[in-house]
């Protein structure tokens, strides 16, 4: 399955499934072209066009993403790991306070195409990803005392001194490094079937 983007849910993904909710819709009513979104001159652009479009440029993309998101929800469910508003505050309020003003946090999210609600839905599901990975590959105080060894000139310290910032170091890598397994453990757990070929992700290539 393609890795995980932190930027699911962007706006090609949410105008991808309103197109196909469009395709769907039209087909139910028996309208084989789709609804007529645009015009130029004469000639009509369908809703089909538009979804087969998306579905070459960012379909694989977005088919991705969806997957991944409906599997972080149900092994979130039943694992019964879940984040706290307090757990999403410690990391959404430092992004507030280095932008500084209200103005600069909406601008943030009109760059982002999201408003702070979905904007906290997002990092909640990340946040859960997250602890979800970490319980199925736990950090060892083997990787913490390696990391430190190799980087202790750089970081300035004794272990005990920067152990917090060795940890989230350590568990930054630990997440990256482990994440294209744990989603296709998944995968393979519920049993994820993409019916149509051209929304199916291309395997990756090992590095």
């Amino acid at each position: 399955m393609k890795k995980f983007d932190v930027s699911i849910l962007t706006v090609s993904v949410l105008v991808l499934g309103l197109v196909v909710l469009g395709v769907s819709q039209a087909k139910e009513s028996g309208d084989s072209t789709g609804a007529v979104v645009a015009t130029i001159g004469n000639t009509n652009i369908t809703q089909n066009q538009v979804y087969d479009e998306m579905k070459g440029n960012v379909g694989k993309e977005a088919m991705a993403n969806i997957i991944a998101t409906e599997l972080i929800k149900l092994e979130g469910k039943a694992q019964g790991i879940t984040v706290s508003d307090q757990e999403l505050d410690k990391v959404i309020n430092p992004v507030k306070e280095k932008l500084k003003t209200p103005e600069k946090f909406q601008e943030y999210l009109d760059e982002k195409g999201m408003d702070e609600k979905a904007f906290r839905e997002r990092t909640r599901l990340l946040l859960q990803r997250d602890k979800l990975i970490e319980k199925a590959y736990p950090t060892t105080e083997k990787d913490i005392t390696e990391y430190y060894e190799k980087n202790k000139e750089k970081l300035g310290g004794t272990l005990e001194q920067v152990r917090a910032q060795v940890e989230e170091k350590v568990k930054e890598r630990n997440r990256r490094k482990n994440s294209k397994e744990w989603l296709d453990s998944m995968s393979k757990k519920y049993q994820v079937k993409v019916l149509d070929p051209a929304l199916e992700a291309v395997p990756e290539k090992e590095e």
